[in-house]
């Protein structure tokens, strides 16, 4: 019983404690006041320092012969590297992960190339380039095991295509 009592009497004064921090009415939130102003103001001016007029853009990648040329190469080496499902684990991986993006690469490193179905490519590529992107594209291959699909990225303008999947079309 007298634990109950000391938990009640815990409870009401934590209740008095935060009734005092409230406002008592909406009037009293007034708006702080200003209690300092800025003892200096801002200048573009860089007094005896040289300023730069401006700042390069960053290079704009366009579609052009070169990036499709790229892109067309790029992805019929990584199809042609990936088509190998006699070759060991550590070899296929190896040869392959040069082309590569860094995340794609840490899933490819699970991929075993026996159970890859490809072993011939057919036909392509075929690149779908999305309208407006030039930093991603799709390379279609038609293979001995279907369609199959190559989506290559680049970072920037002279940035070198990397693998981001290869998959069947259906997939």
């Amino acid at each position: 019983m007298l634990q109950k009592t000391k938990a009640a009497l815990a409870g009401a004064a934590l209740a008095l404690a935060c009734a005092a921090c409230a406002p008592a009415s909406p009037a009293s939130q007034a708006a702080p006041a200003a209690t300092s102003r800025p003892s200096a103001t801002a200048s573009l001016s860089g007094g005896d320092h040289a300023q730069a007029q401006s700042a390069p853009g960053l290079p704009v990648s366009s579609w052009d012969a070169a990036g499709e040329q790229g892109a067309k190469d790029t992805a019929a080496e990584a199809i042609a590297l990936f088509a190998r499902p006699g070759v060991d684990q550590r070899a296929w991986i190896t040869d392959l992960a040069p082309l590569l993006s860094p995340a794609y690469r840490s899933e490819a490193e699970y991929i075993d190339p026996a159970r890859v179905p490809v072993s011939r490519v057919l036909a392509g590529p075929v690149l779908q380039a999305p309208a407006g992107d030039p930093m991603t594209v799709k390379a279609a291959f038609t293979t001995d095991a279907g369609e199959w699909v190559v989506l290559l990225h680049r970072a920037g303008a002279g940035q070198p295509w990397l693998v981001e999947a290869i998959a069947s079309k259906d997939a």
